[in-house]
C-alpha cells in the first residue's frame, strides 16, 4: 500500500558533482547517544575509504557530569566512550559559547547533528559552506520533536521510518527534507532498543546517500511528504505510571517497550518505629509480559494475584491480564513475585491486593 506513497518521496541521487575534485568535507558531527554512533560509524568507515571526499570528522558532545548518588559517579555519553575507543577527535560542548569556541579554532564546511537535543547556533551553521545536516528516527513531520521512538511504540505504530533533513536555525525538525527512507516496519518482538538499533542503521545508510551524491550542497524542497504533523515531546517521568483503570494489557506492554521499567502504587497502613504511616508507596515493574489466559472473574483493575507456578505476579486490566517477572517495592531490592508477596503484609499492613495511581486513594 506504500507504492503510490514511495514515488513521491523519492528523488533521484545529484551526481553532478561527485568524483569532479571538489574539495572534501570536514565535518563536525554533534551527537550523544547510541542512536547517533550508527552513522559516526559510517562516516568514518566512509572517510577511510574516500580521504578525497570526507577529509576529517570531529565529534563534539556533551561533557561527563557526575550521575548516582552523593554525584560521584561519572558516566560518559555513549558516542563519547566510542570515540574515545576509536581514538576519534573529540571536543565537549555545553553551551552555544562552546559550541562557537570550538569553531573558531577549527575550520568546518558542514555540520551533521543526530540525536545531540540542542540547537547548533546559527553563526555555526552560517559559517560552514553546505550548512547542517540532521538524521531524525521518523517520517517527518510525523513525531517531531525529542522522543519518535517511544512514541511510536506508545501508539502501537505498524511502521516508523527515517529522515535526514537540513538543520534549521532557530527551531527543532524544521529544516528541508532531504532524503527519506520507506516505511519500515515495527515487528510485535521490538522495544526501544530494537527499533534504536533498527532505525540506527537505515539512517546511517540514508545519510551515507545523502554525502555520497552531494545532496546537502543545494538541497531542494522535496514534494510534501503524506505523513500530518505529530509532536514527541519530552518523555515526563509521570509517563511510566501504569494507570489500571485506563490503560488496556497492549497499552501497558507497549508503554514498557517505549520507555521501559513501569511503576505503580502500593498503599501502606502500617506502624513502624512507632509511628504511623499511611502513604502510598511505589512500586516498580519489569519483565512486562500479556497474558493470554482468560483470567478471573469478578477481580478489578490493579488486582493481582500470585501464579506460583511459573513465579509471575498477575495483574488485572481493564481488557485482560498482565505478567510481572520481577518487582521492586520502594526502599527495598528487586526481587521476584514469590518473595514481593511473602513480604507484602508486612510492608503494606493491609490484605488488600490492588495497585493504584496516586490520584486514587483516599486517606
Amino acid at each position: 500500500m506504500f507504492n503510490a506513497v514511495l514515488k513521491v518521496l523519492r528523488r533521484i541521487p545529484n551526481t553532478r558533482n561527485v568524483g569532479t575534485g571538489k574539495k572534501g568535507l570536514n565535518i563536525a558531527y554533534f551527537g550523544s547517544d547510541k542512536f547517533s554512533i550508527h552513522s559516526l560509524k559510517k562516516l568514518v568507515e566512509y572517510h577511510k575509504k574516500n580521504p578525497e571526499k570526507v577529509s576529517s570528522i570531529d565529534v563534539i558532545t556533551r561533557s561527563i557530569k557526575p550521575t548516582g548518588r552523593n554525584l560521584k559517579t561519572f558516566v560518559d555519553v555513549p558516542i563519547g566512550e566510542y570515540c574515545e575507543k576509536e581514538k576519534l577527535s573529540i571536543h565537549r560542548a555545553d553551551s552555544s559559547d562552546d559550541i562557537m569556541n570550538i569553531m573558531s579554532k577549527n575550520q568546518f564546511n558542514l555540520a551533521i547533528a543526530v540525536s545531540y537535543g540542542k540547537l547548533i547556533p546559527e553563526g555555526f551553521l552560517k559559517s560552514v559552506k553546505y550548512g547542517g545536516l540532521n538524521v531524525h528516527p521518523s517520517l517527518l513531520p510525523k513525531y517531531s520533536g525529542s522522543s519518535p521512538l517511544q512514541y511510536a511504540l506508545m501508539n502501537d505504530d505498524s511502521f516508523t521510518g527515517v529522515t535526514v533533513q537540513t538543520l534549521h536555525p532557530s527551531k527543532f525538525d524544521k529544516g528541508e527534507i532531504v532524503l527519506q527512507s520507506d516505511p519500515i516496519p515495527i515487528a510485535e518482538t521490538d522495544n526501544f532498543d530494537s527499533l534504536e538499533e533498527k532505525l540506527g542503521e537505515y539512517g546511517s545508510n540514508l545519510l551515507l546517500n545523502v554525502i555520497d551524491n552531494r545532496l546537502f550542497e543545494q538541497p531542494t524542497k522535496m514534494e510534501e511528504t503524506p505523513y500530518k504533523f505529530s509532536l514527541a515531546s519530552k518523555i515526563k517521568p509521570s509517563r511510566s505510571e501504569i494507570r489500571w483503570d485506563l490503560l488496556t494489557s497492549r497499552k501497558i506492554k507497549r508503554l514498557n517497550d517505549a520507555l521501559g521499567q513501569l511503576h505503580s502504587y502500593k498503599f501502606c497502613d502500617i506502624r513502624k518505629k512507632k509511628k504511623e504511616i499511611k502513604e502510598t508507596q511505589k512500586v516498580i515493574f519489569n519483565e512486562i509480559e500479556l497474558v493470554e489466559d482468560d483470567f478471573k472473574e469478578g477481580l478489578q483493575p490493579g488486582e493481582f494475584v500470585l501464579d506460583e507456578n511459573n513465579n509471575k505476579l498477575i495483574i488485572k486490566t481493564i481488557d485482560g491480564a498482565v505478567s510481572i517477572g520481577k518487582l521492586k517495592f520502594q526502599y527495598c531490592s528487586e526481587e521476584d513475585p514469590k518473595t514481593f508477596m511473602s513480604h507484602l503484609t508486612k510492608r503494606s499492613g493491609n490484605t488488600s491486593h490492588n495497585f493504584v495511581s496516586q490520584s486514587q486513594v483516599q486517606v
